[in-house]
């Protein structure tokens, strides 16, 4: 007796000419049906399906014939150690089948299994994100780098707050184009996440292939126009440079180092004996550690200020400070109209190193070693400073030192106006 409900079937052992056969008999409203198998499985199977239909009210169940029977006996049987239903099981093949446009899943499973992907841990981005943030600081690496990090990553951190496997090329693309901001901007953003993604790989929570920032495009930018100041015009800044500026101003234009180099750089580095300042990989950008020759006009400069060690620009506050330098330029009095005169040179970004690249590379001719001492690619400083200045030009840059600057001995008694 099969019972659902109040619904019930009954299965007779019903022999025919020698051979056992089973009869199910079963009503609907009614009408008395019954109908013959000669196998016990698929009589239960019929009979089950009748009472089921019966009590959820549904009569008009499918017929099957005997070999569908035989069929969904089958898979049933194949199915019963992931205990599931056939409709689960139908659901799913058909989204495997929507997601694989068709594919194989034997196929998909074979390649899951060979990069074992079963064993990649489920991850929040936010998760890893905290991860990526705490180990970078453990490799020491520059503050100002981490900070660029944390705004960046962790703004698409905090705007996918999903699982990070859920994400793919499309999405990221349509995010970055989102981004009101200029292409170079959103380039930023490109590699910082890209840094993020390859931290990610590294720990085995996306598979060694994974490649979805391949069809993520580098945006298109303006080519940046590479400033840089004349002999001239730095003389001038020197001229009107307050003592605790110059190291700034005379290692960025004379050796080259980034301002966040500068800013790290400890006066145990400057080695006039063996004439190089050490940027040790610790605070070097590129993170490799690299030697700057001094040279002669850079020695005249910062020897007269030199310490046995200590930042060779602790406690100033850079910006400002510049914004004062510059102001100092202004040459005193007013115009034919009473205003005040314009600041006779106006600062420029990142023009000190790029001053260094261009000159550097037109007096040695060598653009390995500039990028040796730079911390460049030579194709970087061949693309960026080549031809900028004349090799005249180069000489008269690294001749500026500190009695041409002021024309007196002392370029720290040196009035702070320009007339």
């Amino acid at each position: 007796m099969i019972h659902v409900g109040h619904s019930r079937a009954t299965i007779y052992k019903t022999p025919s000419r020698g051979s056992v056969a089973y009869t199910v008999v079963w009503y609907e409203g009614s009408k008395r049906k019954r109908k013959s198998f000669a196998d016990y499985g698929i009589a239960e199977i019929h009979a089950t399906s009748k009472v089921t239909a019966q009590s959820k009210g549904e009569l008009d169940v499918i017929d099957l014939s005997g070999e569908e029977r035989l069929a969904y006996v089958r898979a049933r049987e194949v199915l019963s150690e992931f205990n599931m239903s056939m409709d689960s099981v139908a659901i799913e093949y058909r989204d495997a089948k929507i997601l694989l446009r068709g594919g194989s899943l034997l196929e998909a499973a074979r390649y899951y299994s060979r990069l074992r992907l079963h064993d990649i841990p489920k991850k929040q981005i936010s998760v890893v994100y905290e991860e990526m943030i705490k180990a970078k600081r453990a490799e020491g690496l520059s503050e100002r780098y981490i900070k660029d990090l944390v705004s960046r990553v962790g703004r698409f951190a905090r705007e996918f707050d999903r699982e990070l496997s859920t994400i793919n090329g499309p999405q990221l693309k349509e995010w970055l184009q989102g981004l009101e901001l200029s292409n170079r901007s959103r380039n930023n953003f490109r590699i910082a996440l890209q840094t993020f993604f390859s931290f990610a790989r590294s720990q085995r929570y996306l598979p060694k292939d994974w490649s979805e920032f391949d069809s993520v495009p580098v945006w298109k930018s303006k080519k940046d126009e590479v400033e840089i100041f004349t002999p001239d015009e730095l003389t001038t800044l020197l001229g009107v440079a307050e003592p605790k500026l110059i190291p700034f101003l005379a290692i960025g234009a004379f050796a080259g180092l980034r301002s966040a180099e500068i800013g790290r750089l400890d006066w145990a580095k400057v080695n006039f004996q063996s004439g190089y300042i050490t940027v040790d990989a610790s605070i070097a950008k590129t993170n490799a550690r690299r030697l700057v020759p001094i040279t002669d006009n850079l020695r005249a400069w910062l020897a007269p200020l030199a310490k046995k060690h200590g930042l060779v620009v602790d406690g100033q506050n850079l910006s400002r400070t510049v914004r004062v330098l510059v102001d100092a330029t202004r040459p005193e009095g007013v115009d034919e109209h009473g205003d005040r005169h314009e600041p006779a040179v106006t600062w420029k970004h990142n023009a000190l190193r790029h001053s260094y690249c261009s000159y550097r590379l037109a007096d040695t001719k060598n653009a390995a070693q500039v990028s040796l001492e730079a911390g460049n690619s030579p194709q970087m400083i061949f693309k960026h400073y080549r031809e900028l200045v004349t090799e005249a030009e180069a000489k008269e840059w690294f001749e500026i030192k500190p009695k041409k600057a002021e024309g007196k001995e002392n370029i720290l008694e040196m009035p702070k106006r320009v007339a």
